[in-house]
């Protein structure tokens, strides 16, 4: 909205629009809303209402105008049925009323208000002679009295290399803590990573899917660096791809890096060879090495001359799975490596893995895949 001197801001005709934007406007004193937009330091405003809604007013220089633009309103987070049981509250209003405020609120655009501000102050610095875009000025109504905030940026280069020297910090610990299994410790690295990052704040559902798919990425190229077979790696990575783009409840999505960096901590505790016993060693390297043939706990047992019962226990033990499961999901795995690099059929897949019934084969793999072997080739490049 373009509005021409403040005037035309004041006398407005929606009166509840004003109240909301300047709910402590005092109509016979002019200097309240001067001071807030005519301020030597800068022309841009960061308003957020007691709506819960933000505009930015952009005011141009008196020599040059006395235009008023204001951007929005929109919204930094996505609303949920709580987010408007929360605004209605606090702003009193009837509970008739949270149909129509919530479609309305839906229809509101997901804006990271930084990036709006970065994007402005880089047109007015190329436009405007002068313009000092050092200053910010950030006005909350969100509580009964006005609050007046100014943030004073300290130089961009300066301010881009300690974010980004924190960045790979905490990437860094993550990574470490995640390659030999430490969950709680690489939790609190993982607390300050999506902090500094703004991981869910001010993102729509989609931005949200976005960056649990890049964690699940760097997590993989985690271990991937380990001694940790790259196919059990690759399986994980898949599995967690598949329910972050099946998964639309915001609140769990909230919770997926958790979920997804204690499954990676895991697979490190119970794939790092180096932690197992050399029986066990000995087991999964005959397993690996050996998919296209038959394979048990009898014939495992057999080539190692080890007693079956023994084996059974000692690799629960270890790995934390039979050996049974382990044979399927390493067969699965070595599957969705032939689906994705070569053009094999299924039936030859399933044959070059160890499984001769096709229609076992592709049961065995919806269950630990979640789709059929035909579905996941289809979509693997969604």
């Amino acid at each position: 909205m373009k509005l021409n001197e403040t005037d035309k801001f004041i006398n407005h005709p929606y009166s509840k629009f004003r109240k909301i934007i300047w709910p402590d406007y005092n109509l016979f004193n002019n200097q309240d809303i001067d001071n807030l937009y005519r301020t030597d330091n800068g022309y841009l405003k960061v308003i957020k209402s007691s709506m819960k809604f933000v505009s930015i007013v952009l005011t141009m220089p008196k020599e040059i105008s006395d235009d008023i633009l204001l951007l929005g309103p929109f919204l930094e987070m996505q609303p949920t049925d709580k987010f408007i049981e929360t605004l209605m509250k606090e702003n009193n209003l009837d509970e008739s009323l949270h149909n129509t405020i919530f479609t309305y609120y839906k229809s509101l655009p997901i804006v990271n208000s930084i990036t709006v501000i970065s994007t402005l102050n880089s047109i007015l610095s190329s436009f405007l002679i002068g313009y000092n875009n050092s200053h910010i000025c950030h006005v909350n109504f969100d509580e009964k009295k006005l609050k007046k905030i100014d943030y004073i940026n300290r130089d961009d280069s300066e301010f881009n290399n300690e974010y980004y020297k924190k960045y790979r910090e905490y990437l860094s610990n993550i990574s470490n803590c995640v390659s030999i299994g430490k969950f709680d410790e690489a939790k609190e690295y993982l607390k300050l990573y999506i902090q500094l990052t703004g991981f869910f704040k001010e993102h729509s559902i989609d931005q949200i899917k976005h960056n649990l798919y890049t964690l699940n990425s760097r997590l993989e190229s985690s271990l991937l660096k380990t001694s940790i077979p790259g196919s059990h790696v690759y399986l994980l990575y898949k599995k967690i791809e598949v329910q972050i783009k099946n998964e639309q409840n915001l609140a769990t999505l909230e919770k997926l890096p958790y979920k997804i960096l204690k499954k990676y901590c895991l697979l490190s505790t119970n794939y790092n060879l180096q932690s197992y016993s050399l029986t066990v060693r000995n087991a999964i390297e005959y397993i690996n090495l050996n998919l296209n043939m038959e394979l048990s706990l009898s014939n495992v047992s057999e080539v190692l001359d080890k007693n079956p019962s023994f084996l059974s226990n000692q690799f629960k033990k270890e790995t934390g799975k039979t050996i049974t499961k382990y044979i399927q999901e390493t067969r699965i795995e070595k599957a969705i490596n032939l689906l994705t690099t070569t053009e094999l059929s299924i039936q030859e897949i399933s044959e070059t893995v160890g499984i001769h019934d096709l229609s076992w084969f592709s049961k065995l793999f919806k269950n630990i895949v979640g789709v059929s072997p035909s579905q996941y080739r289809a979509t693997e490049f969604y």
